[in-house]
């Protein structure tokens, strides 16, 4: 099998991936200029890097089995999350609050009347008015589509991060993904939007497509406020690049609502978000909604007295320990994956054990990142107790799925706690992981680079 990397900045990786896979055998040899393929090895015609390589008919079979059950699963998956909404027209989900949002834009009412009811921006009111035009079950078959899409283009995009992850753990990475993300899409939870959009932020910063990283990341930070945290870390590894364009990415978007309403409304409803966000404890909750983060592991968990005050501390302080990852990554001059795979692991960590509201459903979040850095896992030599953690992060994970699915209404804070534990262990791994130069070596090492840095670029000015 033959890959060429042609030096274009700015193309998608996995689009050169399909031109070439595509190709006849006649236009790869003819590609060649006549260079011997006789075993393994790298050519270098021109200014295009050949690496030739000769895969056997097993990893072929693994391939084509692996790829083709993850399109399966999610054809099947996704027919089922068609079905639901005509057959089971009058279950509630999540959506029932978007469109009532999407009404209230339309006849000018107040968005935030209800308590524990619309809690997004006017941008996201006003992106679901046009799902208020049409049936209510056509509307959300239509958000639970654009929800898959999103979330699936993400992870596609964010793959090549993981370079060790070959083509057939890809196809057993969205194998995996499936069951963790199909009960937040049959809810109609705006999660996987949100955990795909940042995917595509981070992977686009990769790619040095600035403009759609920051639109990308406005949106979600639109949807739920707390991707802002990602959006800010990227400013530090790329404060000259990145921090006008999400600036004025947000700033952009935060006008639109002004073309489709009366300028006075659209004012008040920012008003009533901003007082609603900032009155919003979730801490006073029912013991039934209380979110599932550290403070629940601390005090409802293990008993432990913790004010308020202190949680908040640890949560500022937690974020900033990130920054200093970045901005000691990138002063140490670490690789471009290194960097942005530590930026997108340990801010899902953050968003979920010290995020302001963080449900049972907003683990999607940290869903992908897992999968990923298991997968990543399976190539390096690790220590045992690192290899029992990643396990047990992501059976956890699982876990707590199966206690949704099957026994909803069994909620005890120990089978509560797996969630925020998973991603503990997660954070325990991904420490030890990030901050070790030996697995990066390896992996530096083991890659193809040019002196024009058509393979690789850096992040910083």
């Amino acid at each position: 099998m033959t890959f060429k990397f042609f030096p274009r900045p700015g193309q998608p990786c996995f689009v050169n991936f399909l031109l070439q896979e595509f190709r006849s055998p006649r236009d790869k040899n003819r590609d060649n200029h006549g260079l011997p393929q006789t075993g393994d090895g790298v050519h270098s015609p021109g200014n295009a890097i050949t690496v030739t390589t000769q895969p056997s008919i097993k990893k072929s079979k693994s391939v084509s089995f692996w790829n083709t059950a993850a399109c399966f699963v999610w054809i099947i998956v996704l027919l089922v999350l068609i079905a639901r909404p005509l057959v089971a027209w009058h279950r509630g989900t999540s959506f029932d609050t978007y469109n009532l949002a999407g009404s209230h834009w339309l006849r000018g009412e107040n968005l935030y009347s209800q308590w524990m009811g619309f809690v997004y921006s006017p941008v996201v009111a006003a992106f679901f008015a046009p799902f208020a035009l049409v049936s209510a079950p056509l509307a959300n078959i239509i958000w639970r589509l654009l929800n898959a899409a999103v979330l699936l283009g993400g992870f596609h995009s964010i793959s090549p991060l993981f370079a060790a992850i070959k083509s057939p753990e890809r196809g057993l990475g969205y194998l995996l993904l499936a069951p963790l993300a199909l009960g937040n899409i049959d809810i109609s939870q705006a999660n996987p939007l949100v955990a795909g959009l940042i995917m595509l932020a981070i992977a686009a910063v990769y790619r040095q497509q600035w403009n759609w990283a920051a639109l990308c990341l406005s949106i979600a930070i639109f949807f739920k406020i707390y991707p802002l945290a990602v959006g800010l870390l990227i400013c530090v590894i790329a404060p000259r690049r990145f921090a006008w364009r999400l600036f004025c990415a947000l700033l952009l978007l935060a006008l639109v609502p002004f073309l489709f309403q009366h300028w006075p409304y659209v004012s008040h409803q920012y008003d009533l978000w901003f007082s609603t966000r900032m009155a919003d404890n979730r801490k006073n909750w029912p013991v039934e909604k209380l979110p599932l983060d550290l403070w629940f592991l601390i005090h409802w968990v293990l008993h432990l007295p913790i004010p308020q005050k202190l949680f908040s501390v640890i949560q500022l302080a937690s974020v900033l320990a990130i920054a200093l990852f970045c901005a000691f990554g990138t002063w140490k001059k670490w690789s471009p994956e290194r960097v942005l795979i530590g930026l997108f692991c340990l801010s899902a960590v953050w968003m979920t054990v010290c995020g302001p509201a963080t449900e049972s459903y907003t683990y999607l979040l940290l869903a992908a990142p897992t999968i990923l850095v298991f997968l990543q896992s399976l190539h390096s030599r690790q220590p045992l107790w690192m290899r029992i953690g990643i396990w047990a992060s992501i059976a956890m994970q699982y876990l707590a799925v199966a206690r949704a699915s099957f026994i909803p209404h069994f909620k005890p804070s120990w089978i509560l706690a797996a969630l925020p534990v998973s991603a503990l262990l997660f954070l325990s791994y991904c420490l030890a992981w990030l901050l070790s130069d030996i697995p990066w070596t390896e992996q530096r090492g083991s890659r193809l680079s040019t002196s024009e840095g058509h393979l690789r670029f850096r992040i910083l000015e």
